[in-house]
């Protein structure tokens, strides 16, 4: 990230920022200060759209929105370490291959001479002996540099090798920081990653951006009951279950413990419903069976919240929401799916357990699991 201002542009940009700061009431941090000086400064146009259209939603610039902003346009991957170690090796390669062709041109340079002066006594040999002599020396040279121009061909062979292989390194440590080790799918950190660029794309596109947080209903008394590997092995389950319910676009993760989440982009709040009750019914008919003995451990249910992004609320709020939804149904029984109270009044979609009216978001006792995935609107 480079700033090439004048030292009194730079002084009015600092300015303008830290006074929308305090405007703001938002604290002079170094990121929050970098998401406002870069505005200002009309470097980055994607992040003074992001500003404008949250601005444009009466949405005030706080410190959650400007963390956001910092992270999606100026966060760092955390892969430091991976990225030192491959920059060591291909620094290594480089000078290798440079050291090769350093040598290739004295050779060349070399081989140069010799042609010239066996050119310059060519016209000069008398005898038989001398011409022989000669084309000996041109043969003897031209030997030599053809075994220099293998050896190069080899270094640089070997070279390119090796530059594959820590491109291969890095693509696997990349995919490792961002996959759940024991389910597979997608981990926080890429969720966190995957949720921003999302709602950037909603605010900027206008179309509806659903999030589902699921949980495994009584994980815990299930664990406790039949041991962690059996506990894993349904942890695994729910993975593959939401992987295989999902199109390309949708991105399934485990948040944490037994709690999932899936981002579905454009996504209305009929379609995310019937996504989150399609995976709730696949797993709630599914038998567990331990592996070791083919005896059944019951079956297992789902709760899940589903909430539709609004433009210009943070990150964390809509997750909030998410979660709040999700919660509501645990409290209404477990095994269903619940919309945000107030999306679900903003559009009512047919599939979700309607919310109890005297607790917002509450899924009403007689509905049940009443969701029947059929989605009213188009995915």
């Amino acid at each position: 990230m480079l700033f090439a201002e004048t030292k009194e542009v730079a002084a009015q940009l600092s300015a303008a920022a830290l006074e929308r700061l305090r405007a703001n009431g938002v604290a002079p941090t170094p990121e929050h200060y970098t998401v406002w000086y870069a505005h200002f400064s009309g470097r980055f146009p994607a992040l003074s759209r992001a500003i404008d259209i949250l601005e444009t939603n009466q949405a005030q610039v706080g410190e959650a929105h400007c963390a956001d902003l910092y992270e999606r346009f100026f966060g760092m991957e955390a892969e430091h370490d991976a990225v030192h170690v491959a920059s060591e090796k291909l620094g290594s390669a480089l000078e290798s291959v440079m050291a090769a062709l350093r040598e290739a041109g004295a050779d060349v340079g070399r081989y140069h001479d010799v042609l010239a002066t066996a050119r310059g006594q060519l016209d000069l040999a008398a005898t038989l002996e001398q011409l022989k002599a000669l084309v000996r020396s041109v043969a003897d040279e031209t030997a030599r540099m053809a075994r220099n121009n293998q050896a190069l061909e080899a270094q640089l062979s070997e070279s390119a090798v090796q530059i594959e292989s820590m491109r291969h390194d890095l693509a696997v440590v990349r995919q490792e920081a961002l996959t759940d080790a024991l389910t597979g799918i997608a981990n926080r950190k890429r969720f966190d990653q995957v949720l921003r660029a999302a709602a950037g794309q909603a605010m900027e596109s206008g179309r509806p951006l659903a999030l589902a947080m699921i949980d495994i209903d009584r994980f815990k008394l299930f664990n406790d009951t039949h041991g962690h590997v059996a506990g894993d092995q349904v942890l695994r389950l729910v993975a593959r279950t939401l992987a295989d319910s999902v199109r390309g676009s949708d991105t399934p993760s485990r948040f944490g413990g037994e709690e999932f989440a899936l981002v579905m982009p454009d996504t209305p709040l009929t379609a995310g419903v019937s996504v989150a009750e399609r995976i709730r019914r696949a797993t709630a008919g599914r038998q567990i069976v331990k592996r070791t003995s083919g005896e059944s451990m019951g079956s297992i249910t789902l709760s899940a919240g589903v909430a539709i992004y609004r433009p210009g609320e943070t990150l964390a709020a809509f997750v909030q929401r998410a979660d709040a939804a999700l919660y509501a149904a645990k409290a209404g029984g477990r095994n269903r799916v619940v919309a945000d109270a107030a999306d679900f009044a903003a559009q009512p979609p047919e599939d979700v357990a309607a919310p109890d009216p005297q607790v917002p978001g509450r899924a009403g006792p007689e509905k049940g699991a009443a969701s029947q995935g059929r989605a009213t609107g188009t995915r």
